[in-house]
């Protein structure tokens, strides 16, 4: 057997012994590990690309151990959750609180002004190796407070009638950068008059949007190695969310009182959508569906992701 078929028999086996210790709550593995330490990937490659030519027992028997070693060190790493570990040149300890403080620490804050009668907005948010919390309300139209280690943050909004469109990004130097407990952190809140449709891109990161309190039409999310926490409050009469995603772990909640609909194309994801039963077109739904004056549909899409849609 070549060794590089060998190779992806490993890295294969290793992706589902994952995915499977994580489903039965034996780890909780943290998926950004793999794009923190993405450098491995190239080393592996090359190692095996050196001795794959050598076309000898011996470089095969190199190149399957350095394949394991990296593959139990990226296990270790993700299923310890490292992020906790602080380089002492990024980091400081402060001993009368007992927290990390990053040297290097920035904080920004970026606001718009609500105009009275704006009945539609729109939020993009772009960038990755940030940490985005959105649960808050405020009297404005968007604010957005920034900690930020690298990268340089802007919004701009375009005013179109009775809407309004924000784009909050992330960019400049720095944006692959994922040193230090995970990147930058953004706490944003917007105005619970507008409808609004929320739309994220984010390579790797942290999301955690309760927006339980808003008026959500359509929300969208794309992510590389992410992780999302995602609560919807009473629908519009037809709200939607999707979700595309690579390597991710992706948990929404949403009210029992609407009815909802979940479309899937997940490759070799895992989904656990505890009160919705499978329909013979592969779809999930709720027992409400076809009788709720106001639904939900949700279209999920990974490669190797984990779903989670539970109803409160």
């Amino acid at each position: 057997m070549k060794t590089e078929k060998i190779i992806w028999g490993l890295i294969l086996v290793f992706i589902g012994g994952i995915l499977l210790l994580q489903n039965f709550g034996v780890i909780d593995f943290q998926w950004l590990v793999i794009w923190r330490f993405w450098p491995l990937i190239l080393i592996l490659i090359g190692a095996n690309m050196l001795f794959s030519r050598e076309n000898s027992r011996m470089g095969a028997i190199i190149s399957v151990i350095l394949t394991v070693a990296a593959l139990a060190f990226i296990g270790w790493q993700g299923s310890v959750n490292n992020y906790d570990s602080h380089p002492d040149w990024l980091f400081r300890y402060k001993r009368d609180t007992g927290d990390w403080e990053n040297r290097k620490t920035r904080s920004n804050t970026f606001s718009e002004k609500y105009i009275p009668g704006t009945k539609y907005a729109t939020l993009n948010i772009s960038g990755g190796a940030t940490n985005y919390i959105l649960k808050d309300s405020t009297s404005g139209l968007f604010s957005a407070v920034v900690n930020s280690s690298f990268g340089d943050y802007s919004l701009l909004k375009v005013s179109k009638d009775s809407s309004e469109v924000l784009d909050f990004k992330m960019g400049g130097k720095g944006d692959w950068h994922m040193g230090g407990r995970g990147g930058n952190k953004a706490v944003m809140s917007l105005n619970v008059n507008p409808v609004w449709d929320i739309n994220v891109e984010t390579g790797a990161g942290k999301s955690n949007f309760d927006l339980s309190v808003f008026k959500i039409r359509n929300i969208s999310f794309q992510g590389g190695a992410s992780t999302l926490d995602l609560k919807l409050g009473e629908p519009q009469v037809l709200s939607t969310v999707n979700i595309e995603t690579g390597v991710s772990t992706i948990r929404i909640a949403i009210p029992s009182s609407a009815g909802c609909q979940i479309k899937t194309d997940s490759g070799l994801s895992s989904n656990d959508f505890e009160g919705f039963s499978k329909q013979s077109d592969d779809s999930y739904i709720t027992s409400n569906f076809n009788t709720a004056s106001r639904k939900i549909i949700i279209n999920l899409e990974g490669g190797l992701s984990k779903f989670d849609v539970r109803r409160y």
